[in-house]
């Protein structure tokens, strides 16, 4: 559903001006092509508006988890390489992904030839990238069967190998030398294979950060790099990100009440004094960690305000009793900067953006333009 106003005052304004000059950070930094993730509607900012940036910025391909999300973008009209990082998790999926010419993750002979049975069968090539597993122990070929794996692939009618990579364990690690290990065993298996196919990845956003540059890839797969997150506070220097996402709602109501008053469910907040609450339409429904009210914090009128009381589905509440002139109306910023201050905080960040609903307004703006979606 599309609208020019936001229909809801508790909003998500991303930055697409943000997004463009991470790619560009990343790019810089790894000195390698950018396969931009998109995941999970884009960690929350969503997937069709950030991967055409992406791809304006100069991202060869972007990256989703399933085979749905991959037709999801088509359908809303990217047109660009889709690398799909789980591959077919069931056999009926093939043969949409191989029509809309998403490129498919592999690691075995079996998923390659019903791959390759289907692209025969619509009399078109079929593109895979080939995962090893190196130490992530998830997905992938193991090192030893790797080459076999690989050449048997790359022998298999109307398929072509479009890439090779594998995946970081600990890049967000002080110590990278078990990543080091892990590049070697990569390496290992680049040695043994015929030649090397377009793209070669290893570094997602904290390899990238703690690496570099590295011998021998030509590509990162990024995920949180892309919407201004750090993987780790330590890596924070290494790559200049900006965050793109600011989340927001507004003052609801504000009621002036007597010391000793109980505060939303349970009454675990209780006003030390004669004060005031201010109710914000946001709650965990919205995706606002539950955990959030015992220690989270909100930005009021430039002022760091706590919650008070447990955060329920749709409604949070303050205690708003120092905060001069605090009014109905105010904004209320969950995620971002306001006067100076900042809640830019790694952990809240991830926490929010693996597990809200999409249910808020998300606004995309870049330069004079404005693209509001909203999601219910």
């Amino acid at each position: 559903m599309t609208t020019s106003d936001a229909i809801r005052s508790t909003v998500a304004d991303v930055d697409l001006d943000a997004i463009t000059a991470n790619v560009e950070a990343i790019r810089a930094r790894a000195k390698a092509d950018v396969i931009a993730v998109v995941k999970a509607d884009a960690y929350g900012h969503g997937a069709e508006a950030v991967a055409e940036t992406c791809f304006e910025a100069g991202a060869v391909m972007v990256a989703v988890a399933t085979i749905e999300e991959g037709l999801a973008l088509r359908e809303g009209g990217i047109n660009g390489p889709i690398l799909v990082l789980l591959g077919p998790t069931d056999s009926s999926e093939v043969g949409h992904a191989v029509a809309l010419d998403l490129v498919l993750v592999t690691w075995d002979v079996a998923r390659a030839r019903a791959i390759s049975e289907a692209a025969t069968a619509l009399r078109r090539d079929a593109h895979v990238h080939f995962k090893v597993d190196t130490g992530l122990t998830r997905l992938g070929a193991p090192v030893n069967e790797a080459a076999t794996r690989y050449r048997a692939i790359a022998s298999l009618p109307h398929l072509e190998i479009d890439g090779i990579f594998t995946h970081f364990a600990t890049a967000d690690d002080p110590d990278p030398s078990n990543d080091r290990v892990q590049l070697d065993r990569f390496r290992e298996v680049l040695r043994s294979i015929p030649e090397r196919p377009r793209l070669v990845h290893a570094a997602a956003s904290a390899g990238v950060a703690a690496f570099g540059a590295v011998e021998g890839m030509n590509a990162v797969r990024t995920g949180l790099a892309i919407y201004g997150l750090h993987a780790a506070p330590h890596l924070a220097e290494a790559l200049p990100l900006r965050p793109a996402l600011t989340w927001r709602s507004r003052v609801h109501r504000l009621a002036s009440v007597p010391a000793g008053t109980g505060v939303s469910y349970g009454h675990e907040y209780r006003l030390p004094r004669d004060g005031r609450i201010a109710t914000v339409p946001v709650g965990y429904g919205d995706g606002l960690p539950r955990v959030a009210g015992k220690s989270g914090a909100v930005l009021v009128r430039g002022h760091r305000v706590p919650f008070a009381g447990r955060i329920c589905m749709d409604l949070v509440t303050l205690d708003v009793t120092a905060i001069e002139g605090a009014r109905e109306g105010d904004e209320v910023v969950l995620i971002g900067v306001r006067d100076h201050l900042e809640l830019w905080d790694g952990e809240r960040w991830q926490q929010y953006l693996a597990q809200h609903a999409p249910r808020f307004d998300a606004v995309a703006t870049r330069f004079s333009r404005t693209v509001r979606f909203a999601k219910i």
